[in-house]
């Protein structure tokens, strides 16, 4: 099986990288999956924006709740988990992330990754669509039809 696969096209015959060569039926197929694909993906952010309910998690929101909990943290240890589950419910209510983002945001872990989701998310931005495993997996099914 060969890892990585790239249609080259010369003189309007597509050729993969190594050698064989490919039907337009499948050059078809692989646009056609790809095109859908990127549709779904698409169809995708757009029900997660919709379905979204209060402001847009941003940085500096993340920024100020996980201040607020470390006040929490080192200040009032011994109110410490119901503080926390207050903060973190206002951020849900608030900002529409599930209770798993809230916490993890308190703590400061993968902080990055939720800002980056909801943003895309805010501008329908679709995540990244495999063009090349897509191509991949269309020539595989040809080659082993062969």
């Amino acid at each position: 099986m060969r890892e990585q696969s790239r249609i080259i096209t010369q003189n309007k015959s597509y050729i993969i990288d190594d050698g064989w060569t490919l039907s337009y039926e499948v050059i078809e197929e692989i646009e056609y999956r790809i095109s859908e694909a990127k549709a779904d993906a698409y169809r995708r952010v757009c029900e997660e924006h919709n379905r979204h309910k209060g402001g847009w998690l941003t940085a500096e929101v993340a920024r100020k709740y996980a201040s607020k909990s470390w006040i929490y943290r080192v200040v009032e240890e011994n109110q410490f988990c119901g503080k926390i589950r207050e903060i973190a419910m206002e951020l849900q209510e608030l900002y529409g992330v599930t209770e798993l983002e809230s916490i993890n945001i308190l703590f400061e872990h993968h902080v990055d990754d939720y800002v980056n989701r909801y943003y895309r998310m805010k501008n329908r931005i679709p995540n990244y669509v495999n063009q090349q495993g897509i191509c991949d997996e269309v020539v595989q099914e040809y080659l082993l039809a062969m």
